[in-house]
């Protein structure tokens, strides 16, 4: 048994899935409410656009699918001139509290209830950057303590145009379907937004999309809202220090360990803190967007 978990950990490792302390770390104490922060506290950035657009999706997800029930969450799409962003909605405004924060030299208790409702309402941590001009994604994740990149290039959908009409969000759709990574997908989109985009990495209809999701209806997206972007939106990337570089059917390979077996991803798993109580964690379905 001690044989085959040393293996395992020596898997996780190398697949660059742990974060381990130094030997005789403490774990680091909660933050003091009264701490202040300062401008030199905000996360440095990579801005590549400014948003003109914002188009905010509710995206639902059926980890099993043999169970109904599904989770519900806020997604957002960001349009600039050059590049578009898309990722979980809260993960958005957790940035823009903690920056606003630092930049207003605010103490940690004067934001932190808001900070940590962001936190709440973000469900993956998946960011997709779209270089147009390069035909490039630049994909960020993160897996327990590990954040992880990859690029490829935008996919060229081969869509189909199918017969029926619709109105969603006020706005009349038309429908079409397509094939993408192992997965058909129905999909409405509005000529009246001009913008060949849509949520996830899904795009190339003559509109923006305004609903699609796969046939086993595990992977919906539904537009609930399209605005102009507020000033200061910008399309950016947080500095990656200390990131792994890699690609998506290794991140894939990734996610699917860490589902499995997720009592192998805790901090202290090499040296355990007494005053840490021992949780055991189920393994959690893993159903994956793209199956190939």
């Amino acid at each position: 048994m001690i044989r085959l978990l040393l293996r395992t950990l020596s898997l996780a490792i190398g697949m660059g899935c742990l974060s381990l302390p130094a030997t005789g770390q403490k774990p680091k104490a909660g933050i003091d409410p009264s701490r202040v922060y300062a401008p030199s506290d905000s996360t440095p950035t990579n801005i590549f656009d400014h948003a003109l657009y914002r188009a905010y999706y509710l995206k639902q997800y059926r980890d099993d699918p043999a169970d109904p029930q599904a989770y519900h969450w806020m997604q957002i799409l960001q349009i600039g001139r050059s590049h578009q962003a898309y990722l979980d909605y809260g993960e958005l405004r957790r940035d823009s509290i903690w920056n606003a924060a630092a930049k207003g030299r605010k103490s940690y208790g004067e934001f932190s209830a808001e900070s940590r409702a962001a936190a709440d309402d973000t469900f993956s941590h998946l960011k997709l950057i779209f270089d147009r001009s390069k035909g490039m994604i630049n994909a960020h994740d993160a897996i327990f303590l590990s954040k992880y990149h990859y690029t490829e290039p935008i996919p060229q959908l081969q869509w189909t145009m199918a017969r029926g009409d619709s109105t969603i969000l006020g706005y009349p759709c038309h429908k079409a379907t397509t094939r993408f990574r192992g997965r058909d997908y129905v999909a409405w989109y509005t000529e009246e937004i001009p913008f060949p985009y849509g949520p996830f990495k899904f795009g190339g209809l003559p509109g923006l999309i305004t609903c699609i999701y796969d046939t086993q209806r595990e992977h919906i997206y539904t537009l609930v809202g399209f605005e102009k972007a507020p000033s200061e939106d910008y399309i950016y990337e947080n500095v990656r220090r200390g990131w792994f570089e890699t690609t998506r059917e290794v991140l894939a390979k990734q996610q699917k360990y860490f589902h499995e077996q997720p009592n192998l991803f805790t901090p202290d798993i090499l040296i355990p803190d007494p005053r840490n109580k021992a949780i055991k964690r189920k393994p959690k379905p893993y159903n994956p967007i793209e199956l190939e």
